[in-house]
């Protein structure tokens, strides 16, 4: 199949969203091994710094914020014998591009808004540039050290020595280009333009609240709790071997705003703590809910752990042209009832092998209890060559989440 399509096209699904970004020198301590006078500082992840330095302002995507995703694999994968299956069986999923090994292979995967992602890490530079001029990627030229690729107004990819970064604009309205998002990037990573902290107190706020993190995910300008004030809000998540510092941070208008009650009551009931009670505290205009989990305990690295909160699945999609089908296939991560997965996109067909030909719930392999989608679980797709395939968990109230697409040869 056509890996740099359906690379370009994939959204990181957040359990392998738990990490973005880093470097394996990371310390898990997060309290000083003996009492002094003088506050003892917060361990620092090498590398995490680099990936703040890639949030470019959210008028490069016509918007007044995003929500982003950074995440450490590599380092993550150290505690993975700590670590629920779930939330490392996406670290071991391949990235889809030449090059590239595995997400756990990375040191940084950062997801910025919708169609911009980072990986950083080691990789072979000429299979992929091979791979992206075969599939009618061309270069356009180079900025701050990064050989631009594109084939149209809405995809690009830019190759440096060490970072990658992918640019797909297709699945929203904008009228902005690849291009102009990718220069935004690319200059605030390398201090020659302004940062998204540079230009929001909030970001800015959020971001010193939650501190350094193998998974770190934010949103700026609204946040999970009831009612009003809350202007941003976020979660951070340090491993260790027997526990993890989880801090979820609340950024509001003021000091005098503050819902200490609220955050409180949001954090016990559906913020990321899973079965462990938070504390709470409030600096300025943040309040903050923290707690150490156990590591063995983890759920999906999100904000919400409400019912409703996306799961973190890894799909693969084989595309067999003879067939004319498309096998999507659960590769590890959470169960899913097949009544949450829905199949939408273009270019259905119906074809003799096919256990789905038109958009609908998953009509696949369901060895779960309970009729739900386990990893080894796969459906077959009758598509055309010019198919665009997204698979949506739909939960019981609010907006549904894209977990995974694909594109085919001649989309």
């Amino acid at each position: 199949m056509d890996q740099t399509r359906r690379a370009l096209l994939r959204a990181v699904p957040l359990s392998v969203t738990a990490g973005l970004a880093g470097c394996s020198a990371l310390s898990g301590d997060d309290e000083p091994a003996t009492e002094t006078a003088t506050d003892t500082p917060e361990p620092v992840l090498d590398g995490d710094s680099s990936a703040t330095e890639w949030l470019f302002p959210p008028s490069a995507l016509e918007r007044d914020n995003y929500p982003f995703v950074t995440l450490h694999p590599s380092a993550m994968l150290e505690y993975a014998d700590a670590l629920p299956e779930a939330r490392v069986s996406n670290l071991q999923s391949d990235i889809g591009l030449s090059g590239f090994d595995t997400i756990g292979s990375l040191d940084g995967l950062y997801q910025l808004g919708q169609g911009v992602a980072v990986y950083d890490g080691q990789f072979d530079r000429d299979p992929l540039v091979t791979e992206l001029t075969e599939a009618g990627f061309e270069e356009i030229g180079s900025t701050h050290g990064f050989d631009r690729y594109t084939p149209d107004d809405k995809r690009l990819v830019a190759v440096g020595e060490s970072d990658v970064l992918l640019v797909d604009l297709r699945g929203g309205d904008l009228s902005v280009t690849a291009d102009s998002v990718a220069g935004a990037a690319l200059d605030a990573v390398t201090g020659e333009g302004d940062r998204y902290q540079d230009v929001s107190d909030d970001c800015a706020t959020l971001l010193d609240a939650l501190g350094t993190g193998h998974v770190r995910t934010g949103r700026i300008g609204s946040t999970a709790l009831d009612g009003d004030g809350g202007v941003a809000q976020g979660a951070r998540w340090r491993l260790d071997s027997e526990t993890t510092a989880v801090t979820a941070a609340t950024v509001f208008e003021s000091a005098d705003a503050t819902d200490e009650d609220a955050v409180a009551s949001w954090a016990a009931a559906s913020g990321p703590f899973g079965e462990t009670a938070p504390a709470t505290a409030s600096d300025g205009r943040v309040v903050s809910a923290t707690a150490d989990v156990p590591t063995g305990e983890l759920g999906p690295f999100e904000l919400s752990s409400s019912p409703d909160a996306a799961p973190q699945v890894a799909l693969d999609f084989d595309y067999d042209a003879d067939a004319g089908t498309v096998t999507v296939t659960h590769n590890g991560g959470d169960s899913v009832p097949a009544t949450r997965l829905e199949l939408r996109g273009d270019g259905f067909a119906e074809r003799d092998s096919a256990d789905q030909s038109e958009s609908g719930l998953w009509d696949g392999e369901t060895s779960g209890d309970d009729e739900t989608v386990v990893a080894g679980d796969s459906v077959v797709v009758g598509v055309t060559p010019t198919y665009r395939l997204f698979v949506l968990y739909s939960p019981e109230s609010g907006r549904g989440v894209t977990l995974g697409s694909s594109s085919g040869p001649e989309a």
